[in-house]
């Protein structure tokens, strides 16, 4: 039998007040993490981005779309094309030319073929993320235009690309109001890949 002088709390009490507890810590931590500031979000891709005469160049190489030698897109290349397909519909309604290159290892024809093969591919897969088929065309260039010697594995891989030229279009009007980590300038991240043996021709 409880007396007046009996301190212990019913069972059903001590539960509820561990419960209350438990509540309390929650909304605390809950509370902290809402205060907290969120780091800035790391971009989905880091597009290389050049200005020549023509418009705007983005620089995407084959090791990022497709296998050596094939047309199909990789999984890899999904999240580069989105982010293409965005700036396209968000930032401009220029044309967009796709552009395939090649090494020089096997036949001109081979290579004519694969880099339009290729070209085409990417324009499909712009199409089906939004772009409008009337703003796009493809262009297959062969191994007519490197911009690196075609002398070592890295100057060959260089080579290998589809650049996406957004017509009369600067990159300071694209990037306008973007964060600056969604960008990299093509030129720089080819002169640290390269040195100065980047071929004039490329890049027109």
């Amino acid at each position: 039998m409880s007396t007046p002088f009996d301190t212990h709390l019913p069972l059903a009490q001590t539960r509820w007040a561990r419960l209350l507890a438990f509540l309390l810590f929650l909304a605390l931590v809950s509370c902290l993490g809402a205060c907290t500031t969120a780091p800035e979000a790391k971009p989905p891709v880091k597009l290389a981005l050049g200005q020549v005469d023509r418009g705007v160049v983005i620089w995407l190489p084959d090791n990022v779309l497709f296998d050596f030698g094939s047309h199909t897109l990789s999984p890899e290349a999904d999240v580069h094309l989105r982010e293409v397909a965005r700036l396209a519909m968000d930032k401009t309604q220029a044309q967009l030319s796709l552009e395939g290159h090649t090494d020089n290892v096997g036949s001109e024809a081979f290579n004519q073929t694969l880099s339009a093969r290729r070209a085409e591919a990417v324009a499909a897969a712009l199409k089906r993320l939004g772009v409008p088929e009337a703003r796009l065309r493809t262009l297959g260039l062969g191994l007519s235009q490197p911009i690196a010697p075609n002398d070592s594995d890295i100057g060959r891989r260089l080579n290998r690309r589809v650049e996406i030229v957004v017509l009369n279009e600067t990159v300071a009007h694209l990037t306008e109001g973007e964060p600056a980590n969604r960008f990299e300038d093509a030129f720089a991240r080819l002169k640290a890949e390269l040195g100065e043996r980047i071929e004039a021709q490329g890049f027109r």
